[in-house]
């Protein structure tokens, strides 16, 4: 097999990414792209120091390859009893098995969540480091707007398109989602959103547009401007990774990392966040399970992957080291809470909780397959008294009753009345993307959270009406009414 070079455009592109933490689109031409898949996911690996990052891989029904590695060995016997094989053998010059080809890699040693388009509901939530949509036919605005929230900053989206003599083919490409439209009397359908979305590509300029052998396109005109204009600035280390330096909000996270570090039950779990303001809303947490006041309500709100769920799972860990008995967590679909059990898992871990011996995981109890897939939805303390996390579907709001605590995921997508109803006479941390596709429902942010800060100020007036009152000495006839009354105008 002859070897080729990488176009350095590709690479600068992938680094320029991981270096200003954002996303890069590479679209691939032809039918073979998927071959190149394992290549950019070995440049993307080198490129960040970080640990081999997850693939999401959406597609329509079929594959055109088998993910089962005891059917993919069984094809490869076969393959070679037929001689198919010897062609790979005979070329090899080194010495490794040459049946083991480079896809074949990296489809064994590589964390690859497979899903359908009808299925991406049950992404939402999660977080990988590539994403891999196959199929473009099959895709909608809403399919995309699904998926490519979930890849993190630094990640990489590939799109694999068949090969086609021209791109403005792809305006007039019949998409599955037309035949809802086709009636008898209006049959014909025009496609506005192909042309729209692939003039977007080459006014990105984070998008590469490249064929099945990786050979850049001259479409991605802002992308191939910047990238050719671009001074060679990214520093990199021995290996070729590319090496950041420490912004100023890393540098006060250390410093609130080492100044909380002798605090029990909140030092570890501030080591675990990643930023200041995860820091800081860890904090916010930690400090109203401390109080335990019987009826507060902390709201955390922010854009896609910053890190909610991580500090809904931290502080839930933290809730346990300060005695909560029965929590409750809640979301649109348990696969959705995925990050936070995963960091409730973490948490305990930090704080020296011991699997089997302090405490036990429950998946859900029912069948997996397409419909349900194996998710965690408890965990059960036993260390010093009995104390449980569990997942409750948002309509059961009977089985909320005895909680002492209750954590809303993603509540933008739970409808408002439901909300409502959850926020009883008892602690409630609730999160929820603000804005892109899981924060769309405006009602939270619109109505409840405006609400809860109004509570918030009316309490507060009242207060100090109360402590105005009662800072008044002398005979109850004699009080003075308008000094009373002056320092209540004065306070609200």
């Amino acid at each position: 097999m002859v070897r080729k070079k990488l176009d350095e455009r590709i690479r600068t592109l992938i680094e320029r990414g991981v270096v200003n933490n954002e996303r890069s689109i590479l679209v691939l031409v032809g039918d073979h792209g998927k071959d190149q898949v394992p290549n950019i996911f070995q440049l993307m690996t080198k490129t960040s120091i970080r640990s081999r990052p997850k693939v999401l891989w959406c597609y329509k029904k079929e594959l055109g390859f088998s993910t089962h590695r005891m059917k993919r060995m069984k094809k490869l016997k076969r393959d070679k009893a037929r001689g198919t094989k010897m062609a790979a053998s005979s070329s090899s010059a080194n010495g490794n098995d040459p049946t083991v080809d480079n896809f074949e890699l990296f489809l064994t040693s590589t964390e690859i969540q497979w899903c359908y388009y009808r299925d991406t509901h049950r992404v939402l939530g999660s977080t990988v480091g590539m994403l891999v949509l196959q199929d473009f036919e099959a895709i909608t605005p809403n399919l995309m707007a699904r998926t490519i929230e979930t890849v993190e900053g630094g990640g990489l989206v590939i799109f694999l398109m068949r090969s086609v003599k021209s791109l403005k083919q792809l305006y007039t490409m019949s998409m599955d989602v037309h035949s809802r439209y086709r009636t008898e009397s209006a049959g014909d359908i025009v496609p506005r959103f192909n042309e729209r979305f692939i003039l977007s590509l080459g006014k990105c300029t984070n998008c590469l547009v490249c064929d099945d052998e990786l050979n850049v396109l001259p479409l991605s005109k802002s992308t191939l401007k910047k990238l050719n204009g671009e001074d060679n600035s990214i520093v990199k280390g021995d290996t070729g990774e590319v090496l950041t330096t420490k912004s100023t909000e890393e540098v006060e996270l250390e410093e609130l990392k080492e100044s909380l570090r002798d605090t029990p039950h909140v030092g570890v779990i501030v080591e675990l966040t990643k930023t200041m303001d995860q820091a800081r809303a860890v904090l916010t947490f930690l400090e109203a399970c401390s109080e335990k006041q019987s009826k507060s309500t902390v709201a955390l709100t922010a854009g896609r992957g910053r890190g909610k769920s991580a500090a809904i799972g931290l502080c839930l860990a933290g809730a346990l080291s300060f005695g909560y008995s029965t929590i409750n967590v809640t979301a649109p679909e348990p696969e959705n809470l995925v990050a936070v059990f995963d960091f409730v898992l973490r948490g305990l871990k930090a704080l020296k909780y011991q699997e089997h011996l302090d405490y036990s995981i429950t998946y859900n109890a029912e069948k997996t397959g397409r419909e349900n897939i194996k998710c965690i939805t408890a965990v059960d303390v036993h260390k010093t008294h009995r104390q449980s996390i569990r997942y409750v579907k948002p309509e059961e709001t009977d089985k909320f009753a005895s909680a002492e605590l209750v954590a809303i995921d993603e509540a933008a997508a739970i409808p408002l009345p439901v909300v409502r109803a959850l926020m009883g006479d008892r602690l409630t941390f609730m999160s929820s993307t603000v804005n892109g596709y899981e924060g769309t429902g405006r009602a939270l942010s619109l109505k409840l959270i405006k609400e809860l800060r109004d509570l918030k100020g009316r309490g507060g007036i009242v207060n100090a009406a109360d402590t105005a009152a009662t800072a008044i000495v002398g005979p109850k006839q004699k009080k003075g009414e308008a000094k009373v009354h002056e320092e209540r105008w004065a306070a609200a």
